[in-house]
């Protein structure tokens, strides 16, 4: 979002506690009227607010903006990324790896993940995401429970994830996508890879995923990057 005057913020933080607002009853004190009306015009041609009547109101694009900002100062929040992260293995007792190329995990191992999209549900996004790193589809996946998993390095935040687990089961040893700029995709035993080259939290969650199945699971995981 770009930076906002302070007018505007203080005109969308009235109707963030209103339905509707007159246009007095938005107006700042000791803000004159045309300095006023200008700003709100501003809002108005955004499409962040809109006139009904006699009377000012959010639109549904200001709606969404209240979602996402601070309430205090009107600016975006850093806010958690919400991921599905699928575990698959094969016949063979392999374990379907993703190798990222690009930062903050460069050439670490994990599952194939990615960040839900507005739009979606979340066995939605977990399908997605399977087919565009690794190419594979139809694999029925299970939704076995949530990781929050925070990330430091130098004891300085890397990411903070809240990661969905699906798992699944493919027939056979089925071929993988080509290698992309984005990653490599490939099976592994995963006693073949070192924890120290594995995604945070990789290693917490298989141990959740190999106990006892007493439904969904949630976990939160604090783990420092080599």
């Amino acid at each position: 979002m770009p930076l906002m005057h302070h007018i505007q913020r203080k005109i969308l933080s009235r109707l963030m506690h209103a339905q509707t607002l007159g246009y007095a009853q938005m107006r700042p004190e000791r803000v004159e009227s045309n300095h006023f009306a200008y700003h709100l015009d501003q809002l108005l041609r955004e499409g962040l607010v809109a006139k009904q009547d006699r009377s000012y109101a959010l639109t549904p694009k200001g709606l969404a903006l209240a979602d996402r900002v601070s309430h205090q100062n009107m600016t975006l929040r850093t806010q958690p990324h919400i991921v599905t992260s699928i575990y698959i293995t094969n016949e063979a007792g392999e374990q379907l790896m993703y190798q990222h190329l690009f930062q903050p995990y460069l050439d670490l191992y994990g599952p194939p993940q990615g960040r839900l999209h507005y739009d979606e549900h979340i066995t939605e996004a977990a399908a997605r995401e399977l087919t565009e790193k690794t190419g594979l589809t139809g694999i029925p996946l299970s939704h076995r429970g949530m990781v929050y998993i925070h990330a430091t390095r130098a004891d300085e935040t890397v990411s903070k994830i809240l990661a969905h687990i699906f798992t699944g089961t493919a027939q056979g040893r089925p071929p993988l996508a080509d290698p992309s700029e984005q990653g490599i995709c490939s099976w592994i035993r995963p006693d073949e890879i070192a924890p120290v080259d594995c995604m945070p939290g990789f290693s917490e969650v298989r141990d959740l995923l190999s106990a006892p199945d007493n439904g969904l699971f949630f976990a939160e995981v604090e783990t420092a990057m080599a």
